[in-house]
């Protein structure tokens, strides 16, 4: 039975008992009609749901938050990573962010990073691209409990639905205009500067003790905030001079180990299962110049660029950079076709305009409309990447060659 017909249904069974009114029905508001429709089936499958203010929303306390940090929050103006599932009213899932579930479902993708969503949360509702209901949702909810939410469908995905191909997909598509379960909403971790967060990210890799860390001393940047090191250097002493060319071959990875991109087809074969005619497997060419070359701010011979005086051809080398050298403040959408994803996209960023230096409006300025994934793409071009948000810090491993290698 598809939700359609269950809320048309729904919704002459909620006119017909609540008022016995059906001649109405005609010219009745059709949100008053679906907000009737779900509060009737709410007191039949769900009686323990309590409804959250006056939204036309229910909610039920699947885990109380702890005594430790079970108070609410308010995250307006933060970042919050959360996790959740969205299902329909038969409780199929139709969004879905976590690995293991993925894998059961049978839409996992490697290409996906299966992690808790970060947003962030802006100041007034009406700022935000987030869906109303799973704002109000987030908003409402204390740190550590657990929810499952019952939303209509103009405070959801409306008119729109859900249809994507990227691996946070679910069992079926979503129609539109029909009440969604937020299920198993819970707030993991609250930031205030993912931008401080992301740089202590990579301290805590470059200088924990090896196997799990890389060993290296607290100050031992090359560069602000950026650590480096040469794994192998076959050829001391042979940098790359000045206006001459390198040719790098690399991968990419979140400090988790995920691998994000590669220009390297037996890493792409061995870690995805095939290259893909999207993928770009020909070199990044980088010159040293004494000025800021064509491609400075383009990714990822950006962060090439950042450390290109140090390196010597045939180096092997890897490196951990917080987001200044990487994507910064731009989210990257889990779908490679889209143009940010262009080798020709530029991602600049300066040292002296922090994050802790933004306002409120700032930051609604900047991210209110900007770090929540709309999954209604039911393109058959897209193609399924890991998706970045604003100020990830990454790991490069790469080597340099002589163009003529």
């Amino acid at each position: 039975m598809t939700m359609r017909y269950v809320l048309k249904s729904l919704a002459t069974v909620a006119a017909a008992c609540a008022l016995g009114a059906c001649a109405r029905a005609g010219s009745e508001d059709i949100n008053a009609i679906e907000d009737e429709a779900l509060a009737v089936w709410v007191s039949n499958h769900a009686p323990e749901a309590r409804p959250l203010g006056d939204t036309g929303m229910y909610y039920e306390v699947i885990e109380e938050a702890s005594a430790e940090g079970g108070t609410k929050v308010d995250v307006r103006g933060k970042w919050v990573d959360v996790e959740y599932v969205v299902r329909d009213l038969d409780g199929d899932i139709v969004y879905n962010r976590n690995g293991e579930t993925a894998r059961r479902l049978g839409t996992f993708l490697k290409y996906t990073h299966y992690v808790p969503e970060r947003l962030y949360i802006a100041s007034k509702q009406n700022l935000s691209n987030i869906p109303a209901g799973i704002y109000r949702s987030i908003t409402e909810i204390a740190p550590g409990a657990m929810w499952r939410v019952y939303i209509p469908s103009r405070l959801a995905f409306s008119a729109y639905g859900i249809s994507t191909s990227s691996g946070y997909g679910g069992q079926r598509a979503l129609e539109s205009d029909v009440p969604v379960i937020l299920d198993s909403l819970r707030i993991v971790n609250i930031v205030d500067n993912p931008q401080q967060e992301g740089r202590q990210a990579v301290v805590a890799l470059a200088t924990a003790p090896q196997p799990g860390g890389w060993g290296r001393p607290m100050n031992d940047t090359v560069r602000e905030g950026l650590y480096m090191e040469v794994l192998a250097r076959p050829n001391p002493g042979d940098t790359v001079p000045l206006n001459q060319r390198a040719n790098i071959y690399y991968r990419t990875r979140f400090l988790d180990g995920h691998l994000i991109d590669s220009n390297v087809d037996s890493v792409l074969y061995n870690r995805f299962g095939s290259v893909r005619s999207s993928d770009n497997i020909n070199p990044i060419q980088v010159t040293r110049m004494s000025s800021t070359p064509t491609n400075g701010n383009q990714m990822p011979a950006k962060v090439f660029y950042a450390v290109l005086p140090d390196l010597c051809y045939g180096d092997s080398v890897r490196m951990a950079v917080p987001s200044e050298y990487g994507y910064y403040r731009q989210y990257m959408y889990p779908d490679k076709s889209n143009s940010m994803w262009s080798l020709s996209a530029t991602f600049s960023f300066d040292f002296t305009f922090q994050y802790k230096d933004y306002t409120v409006e700032d930051t609604d300025y900047f991210f209110a409309s900007s770090t929540y994934y709309m999954p209604y793409s039911t393109s058959s071009s897209s193609i399924p990447v890991a998706e970045i948000k604003p100020y990830t810090p990454l790991v490069y491993e790469f080597v340099v060659q002589k163009p003529e290698s």
